[in-house]
């Protein structure tokens, strides 16, 4: 056997390649593994850069009204004129304190136009703003003018971080004065020790004001120069902290991140990588993302710890070894599998010896046997056939052979087998040889020119002399005749059989199937249709819900002044006007409740339980829901309603759902008219009754005088999904609703052109009486909500 171990330069070479291979697979995933682990912190640094600039915002945003609000109180206008006035000193302290704890901030003060407070919500402490001057801060400068002030510092009082908000405040008498809110940080902070990430805010010198770091606070990106620390003292923004800085070392800017869609991309001014020690690598390292607050003066970074990527890098890499040693190791089975191959073609060389020698056993064997047997070379001829299978197809095939002919086999070889079969069955042997097995056949043999029914089977057979296939035939005459006569008992029961139940049977399957499709069918257009006469609520609903908060917080401004009036006619013992106060806020509360009422009501499912419904009080409804749009939009509604309307059958959520649907549709088209139009935008309402040729009939018109519909839109505006208003703002599904729904009240729904110019929606549904069909016209419907006056 041939050596065929690798030679010694093979051997070297497989040393020196294959830990370079595996070096090179380690550093490519340990790269690709680092580079989308950047990435995705940078999508989760980036998210949450966002949600936080958001929320940060929203918070020092919603206490912005304040000071304006605050300095319009006239007992605070009153006390700049009388600051002397110990008694007013102390209802005044009391009032802010009051209010300070209604808003949820942390002080109220008021300073005089010297800078000095006068008056503060922490009057009782120890560490009062009373008496403390305020000159040098900037949020007396900007304000005492008559403007309005912000600052973010720390307090000169109570050293604790706080934002103020100022405004100016005017006595009677023309004296000027400042009130200040202050907000505390700390509340801000908390919100962000849940996330998982650093978090900090810097102002333009960068000094760390906010972080969710405790021991970052009041520490700087960079040292800060002596001209900056000089400017900082001068207004007191951090007292006397000594503002030591952090000392966070640049590692790597990750400019390819800026390419990646990110969300921030545009305005993010730095994406890189930092790290708290120069030697650590991974614990103490952060991949940061930062923005600028314009609208606040701050810079908002976010930290994201590169201490997971660590468990991922190692991971790559393990993979990478792991994949490389299996592509080595299948490269060695592979080779060895060779070496296997030829050993074998060694040992079937000497098997061939073998095999031959016990062909010529078997050859006897096969020649005394009781089946035809044949063997035949790849093109289906003849190399060997037994006595019994000359005894099956007659007479030798030699064309010079007797019929008495008694010669070998041998006589017969080198013809093609498919000359013993009928014509017509010929083609059924094509594919003998090429098979691997075929059978068993039943095809018709000739013995003597008569077609013999034979069964035929055919294998490989292993042989030394090439490919060779061992076909077996078996004269089956006598079977195939009892075959036959048991098939044709068996047909003309199952004739029998067959005839009597067909007709039954099929008509039963169509019965069934067409009972179930259609129930099916009907169970998945009801629920598709209740689905979306929901969904379609709910995208109302959306709409409705600016509404609603404008109509609460009217009543709520007024509760408050209600509130606050009646503490100071309480102090003043003048109960009539205690009284009166509180039977309007009793009042306003009430109207807050039926306000909610409605956007609940709205929202709940349809039912399937028709009623009476006067259409009047659902079109109310929808207008009192719908006011806030109106309002805003500057639309004017005018109404004309018949007198003793009829009234409907309907269920009412549905009705009232077509009637938003309806006046909606035509406030987004006023909506969207250019602001040069001539006319003012406005909505004509016309409810009439009309006799009909199934009866009386209530007719409910929508007109405006928006752009209109054209023809072509007139013919496909109910259709689902179709719709004129841009992307993300409708699905185009509330007209098809609509319509299905008033088909459903045995009504109709139709669109027209109207003579105002714009598009009109004709909504008819069958009366339940027969009343006159006189025709008023009154003014619009004034509008539900409540508009509460400021107490006196």
């Amino acid at each position: 056997m041939k050596d065929t171990r690798l030679p010694q330069l093979w051997r070297l070479v497989l040393a020196v390649v294959l830990p370079l291979g595996l070096m090179l697979c380690v550093w490519q995933a340990v790269s690709m593994a680092r580079s989308q682990g950047l990435e995705r912190l940078g999508h989760e640094a980036d998210n949450e850069l966002r949600l936080t600039a958001a929320s940060l915002r929203g918070q020092l945003n919603r206490h912005a009204y304040l000071p304006r609000l605050v300095a319009e109180n006239d007992q605070l206008r009153d006390f700049l004129d009388h600051p002397e006035d110990p008694s007013a000193e102390v209802a005044l302290n009391q009032r802010l304190d009051r209010m300070r704890e209604l808003a949820g901030i942390s002080d109220l003060y008021l300073v005089d136009d010297t800078g000095t407070t006068i008056a503060a919500s922490n009057w009782r402490s120890a560490n009062t703003f009373i008496g403390q001057n305020y000159r040098f801060r900037p949020y007396w400068q900007d304000a005492i003018n008559g403007g309005e002030g912000r600052f973010y510092g720390l307090g000169t009082s109570s050293g604790e971080r706080g934002y103020f908000f100022s405004a100016a405040v005017t006595s009677p008498q023309g004296r000027r004065g400042v009130a200040v809110v202050k907000v505390q940080i700390e509340a801000l902070e908390a919100a962000w020790l849940d996330q998982n990430a650093d978090i900090m805010v810097t102002d333009p010198h960068g000094v760390i004001f906010i972080a969710s770091q405790a021991q970052r606070v009041l520490r700087t990106l960079e040292p800060l120069s002596e001209e900056t620390r000089n400017r900082l003292l001068d207004t007191q923004r951090y007292a006397n902290q000594r503002l030591r800085p952090l000392r966070l070392h640049h590692r790597e800017a990750l400019p390819e991140l800026l390419d990646s869609p990110l969300e921030s991309r545009r305005d993010t001014t730095s994406i890189e990588l930092l790290q708290l020690t120069p030697g650590d690598l991974w614990q103490h390292a952060w991949l940061s993302l930062s923005r600028p607050l314009p609208d606040i003066g701050w810079r908002l970074h976010v930290l994201k710890p590169l201490a997971p990527l660590r468990s991922g890098i190692w991971q790559a890499a393990g993979l990478a070894a792991g994949g490389y040693a299996l592509l080595c190791l299948l490269a060695g089975l592979g080779w060895q599998r060779l070496r296997i191959l030829r050993e074998r073609r060694l040992f079937a060389e000497r098997e061939r010896h073998n095999l031959a020698a016990g062909q010529k056993r078997v050859r006897g064997i096969i020649d005394r046997t009781q089946a035809g047997l044949c063997i035949l070379d790849e093109q289906a001829r003849l190399v060997y056939l037994n006595p019994t299978a000359i005894a099956l197809f007659g007479s030798p095939l030699s064309a010079d052979a007797s019929p008495d002919d008694t010669r070998q086999p041998s006589a017969r070889e080198g013809r093609d087998l498919r000359e013993l079969f009928l014509p017509a069955e010929r083609h059924l042997l094509d594919h003998l040889t090429q098979a691997r097995s075929v059978g068993p056949l039943e095809v018709h043999g000739l013995r003597e020119g008569v077609a013999v029914p034979l069964e035929l089977s055919c294998s490989p057979l292993p042989s030394p002399n090439g490919p060779r296939w061992l076909v077996t035939v078996f004269d089956v005459s006598e079977r195939r005749a009892q075959a036959e006569q048991l098939a044709q008992a068996r047909d003309a029961f199952e004739q029998r059989v067959v005839e009597r139940t067909r007709d039954l049977a099929a008509s039963n399957t169509r019965l069934s199937a067409e009972v179930e499709e259609r129930t099916r069918a009907e169970r998945e257009l009801r629920e598709t249709r209740d689905e979306l006469i929901q969904t379609a609520k709910l995208a109302v609903l959306g709409e409705l819900a600016a509404g609603i908060n404008h109509e609460l917080n009217q009543p709520l401004a007024a509760i408050r002044a209600y509130a606050e009036n009646a503490s100071a006619f309480l102090a003043r013992a003048q109960t009539t006007q205690v009284e009166s106060n509180l039977r309007q806020i009793t009042e306003l509360t009430q109207r807050m409740g039926e306000i909610s009422a409605q956007l609940r009501q709205f929202s709940r499912k349809s039912g399937d339980r028709l009623e009476a419904i006067d259409l009047t009080t659902s079109l109310d409804y929808a207008l009192r829901l719908l006011h806030a749009r109106c309002e805003a939009f500057g639309v004017t509604i005018t109404r004309t309603t018949s007198p003793e309307l009829a009234q409907v059958r309907a269920e009412p959520v549905r009705l009232e759902q077509v009637l938003v649907n309806l006046i909606g549709n035509a406030l987004d088209a006023l909506a969207d008219m250019p602001p040069e139009r001539t006319q003012p935008p406005s909505i004509q309402l016309n409810l009439h009754e009309q006799a009909g040729s199934a009866g009386n009939q209530v007719v409910l018109e929508v007109h405006d005088n928006g752009p209109g519909l054209e023809p072509s839109q007139l013919v496909r505006v109910f259709e689902p999904f179709y719709t004129q208003r841009a992307d993300g703002q409708g699905l185009g599904l509330g007209l098809s609703i609509s319509a299905r729904i008033v088909a459903d009240l045995g009504g109709a729904l139709e669109a027209h052109p109207s003579p105002l110019g714009g598009a009109l929606f004709r909504l008819t549904l069958p009366a339940l009486s027969m009343p006159s069909l006189a025709t008023t016209s009154q003014p619009p419907m004034p509008p539900t909500a409540n508009h509460s006056q400021e107490p006196s």
